[in-house]
């Protein structure tokens, strides 16, 4: 099947997706590979939803690691605290973040790591400064956005390459590296 037709295809049935046919598509294990995540890293997830990558993440670091969990919904963060108490995980801290604040601990993570949130914010230029008042000087932040113009019309949801790059640089960011090689994702890493 073409890319930008698979991309439509996964589109319009996000609903009938399991976590398996998400795996397939999305390649979770490739996205933290490029990312850099290990054993024993302590990741902010800012948007984990319902978790589908913060239970990846914790996997991933094992452990000797720890994952802060960050939405601004708090039943979602619910959902996760279940989970991790049915799945006997005791290295998931939730967070409940406000519109434009992490709220993470200070100095607290070796990388933060967000997944389809970006284009979410209201003003994400004023969110990216205030979270580096959260992090370590030069914490990667790991962006995963989808790319409209790869579904092969205008997809206005998700914002374009160029516009997240012109964000990041209105944040005071540097961009360390972009990976292209997801079917409908672009993977921006990021620095202060």
């Amino acid at each position: 099947m073409h890319r930008s037709k698979y991309c439509i295809f996964i589109l319009i049935i996000p609903i009938l997706l399991t976590a398996q046919a998400r795996d397939n598509w999305q390649k979770p294990d490739a996205i933290m590979d490029s990312a850099g995540i290990k054993q024993g890293m302590s990741i902010g997830e800012i948007g984990a939803g319902n978790g589908y990558f913060t239970f990846k993440l914790v996997d991933r670091v094992g452990p000797s690691g720890h994952i802060f969990a960050n939405d601004i919904v708090q039943s979602k963060l619910d959902y996760i605290n279940r989970q991790c108490k049915k799945r006997n995980i005791k290295t998931i801290t939730t967070i409940l973040g406000e519109e434009n604040d992490s709220l993470f601990p200070r100095d607290s993570v070796d990388m933060i790591f967000m997944v389809y949130t970006f284009h979410h914010f209201k003003e994400p230029v004023k969110y990216l400064k205030n979270l580096r008042n959260r992090i370590k000087p030069n914490t990667p932040v790991v962006i995963v956005e989808r790319d409209p113009e790869r579904y092969g019309h205008e997809y206005n949801h998700f914002l374009k390459k160029a516009k997240v790059i012109e964000l990041i640089k209105e944040s005071d960011y540097k961009l360390e590296k972009i990976y292209t090689f997801l079917a409908c994702d672009i993977i921006y890493v990021i620095a202060p």
